[in-house]
């Protein structure tokens, strides 16, 4: 499961300081970080930022709220800067379909998709069948929010490239029918490494 993020930057914080803190401050054994990402060049919608941890299940939200009425939950939530410099304007849970772990260094084309009908095995089987095609990324990931947890479209599906150049072919294809509907997309580099 993953629990996704969707930041916006504070514009009274200045970039350096968001730039530091965007890095986030958690540290869990109980959960990974498998990305971290601000949208580069201004291509795309909103979210400008987001960041995605992988959970094990639904139990992790009692743990974070049950950890947050502790004392040290309260301590931490009180002293962090993190929040104080970013805006988490909401956050969504989300099954994944497809899960390579960590997000590598490149080029991140992220498919916004609706696919609300479809079956988790029809999904991983279309975008892995469109991964096979040459001028293809590679595949990282393909989530697809629980219930309504998430904003519209509702599906996000992560492709890796080098260079602009590289990644031109398959932003130019016109992909046939599926069980999916590709709704929009935005170019997203690693936090830190985005063209704000």
């Amino acid at each position: 499961m993953i629990y996704a993020e969707y930041i916006a930057r504070d514009r009274s914080i200045a970039l350096e300081i968001f730039r530091h803190l965007g890095h986030q401050d958690w540290v869990s054994d109980e959960d990974d970080r498998v990305l971290n990402i601000g949208r580069t060049m201004k291509i795309g919608p909103e979210p400008h930022y987001m960041c995605w941890w992988r959970i094990k299940s639904m139990a992790r939200m009692d743990g974070w709220e049950d950890y947050f009425r502790t004392p040290e939950g309260r301590r931490y939530a009180q002293t962090s800067p993190v929040p104080r410099a970013m805006s988490f304007y909401r956050c969504g849970l989300y099954d994944e379909i497809i899960g390579e772990g960590r997000l590598p260094g490149g080029l991140h084309l992220v498919e916004f998709f609706a696919a609300d009908e479809a079956s988790d095995a029809e999904l991983a089987g279309w975008f892995r069948e469109r991964a096979k095609s040459k001028d293809a990324g590679r595949l990282g990931h393909v989530i697809r929010r629980v219930g309504l947890t998430g904003p519209d479209p509702g599906g996000m599906a992560v492709w890796t490239f080098q260079t602009y150049v590289e990644a031109e072919p398959f932003l130019r294809r016109r992909h046939k029918g599926g069980p999916a509907r590709l709704v929009d997309v935005g170019l997203y580099r690693n936090f830190g490494e985005d063209i704000a």
